[in-house]
């Protein structure tokens, strides 16, 4: 039976492979104290800072971390990939612009080691090239259009094709902007780039605005290993083991958030992940309907193609 269920968790957690599907999965100079304290009484690893911030009379950002702080994220999956060519520095802008407070990323790196924003391993689904991505030099990436396949309008148009658009890497996401909160997904694993992540995250002081995900437990374990006080989500045999436990008292929660696939992200499970601390972001969520249901089961964010619409729902 158990074989049972993790196959078909598997299967669903597997979907995020698929193009802009139904799917999980900022740099300033001024440095900052951390610490993580891990519990042993099933409350989620938290961590306190120095560095938070005060509430702006203006914008009416909550005062301290945004990640932490009671409000509702919106999330632009893959910078919105409905609105705008995914990954791409064109939908970030957009997607923040329209009212995302996160904005969503993958990374792999080139043969060259240079960590670039792509959700697949291989450039064919949104370039027009061919070819994984580890097997190419940053500058055979940088040559490819990354507009190329975008079409709001089921193909008939391809309205951002020539346009310059090219794969970023994630050190101009960081400079182009500085004090953006991120979700960043780990997805390649071999070779392993968690310690490029870190370094790049270290380098524009950014760990406070980060949640870092991997669907691979290795890879998350290495992250939390040697970045502590980072912020990471279930990998995808964690999140399987929350989902089995619900209510469980002797459940003890590896990390701060929860990203799941939006149809296990029941109102047991979200109230449950809360009673340990965790943080709940269903993803990929693009229908109305579904976005209100989720606001009701009591989730703290969604992740969106869509963060126009949602900024319309979004309480």
């Amino acid at each position: 039976m158990l074989r049972t269920i993790v196959a078909a968790f598997a299967g669903v957690m597997t979907g995020c492979a698929s193009p802009v599907m139904s799917e999980e999965t900022g740099e300033t100079s001024t440095s900052s104290t951390s610490s993580t304290t891990s519990t042993t009484t099933g409350e989620a690893p938290t961590t306190t800072s120095s560095s938070t911030t005060t509430a702006d009379s203006e914008t009416g950002e909550p005062p301290g971390n945004l990640l932490l702080s009671d409000k509702f994220l919106n999330i632009a999956h893959r910078g919105g990939a409905l609105l705008r060519p995914e990954e791409t520095l064109p939908a970030f802008e957009h997607a923040l612009a329209v009212g995302a407070d996160v904005l969503e990323l993958d990374v792999h790196a080139s043969s060259d080691g240079v960590l670039v924003a792509m959700h697949d391993g291989t450039v064919d689904r949104t370039t027009d090239g061919t070819g994984a991505i580890k097997a190419k030099t940053l500058d055979e990436l940088r040559a490819l259009d990354a507009g190329y396949r975008f079409t709001p309008d089921g193909g008939q148009t391809f309205p951002y094709r020539g346009m310059g658009i090219s794969i970023p890497t994630l050190e101009e996401i960081f400079n182009e902007f500085p004090d953006s909160y991120y979700l960043i997904e780990i997805k390649q694993t071999d070779p392993p780039i968690v310690e490029g992540l870190l370094a790049a995250i270290e380098d524009h002081a950014a760990l406070e605005r980060v949640v870092i995900a991997s669907g691979d437990l290795d890879t998350i374990m290495a992250v939390r290993a040697a970045a502590p006080a980072a912020f990471t989500s279930l990998s995808t045999p964690e999140m399987l083991d929350l989902y089995l436990n619900v209510g469980s008292p002797e459940y003890v929660a590896p990390a701060q958030f929860v990203h799941s696939p939006w149809d296990l992200a029941s109102a047991e499970l979200v109230a449950f992940a809360h009673e340990l601390g965790m943080k709940v972001h269903p993803w990929t969520v693009n229908e109305e309907a579904r976005m209100v249901d989720l606001v009701g089961r009591g989730v703290d964010g969604i992740m969106t193609d869509d963060p126009a619409l949602l900024e319309t729902v979004a309480p």
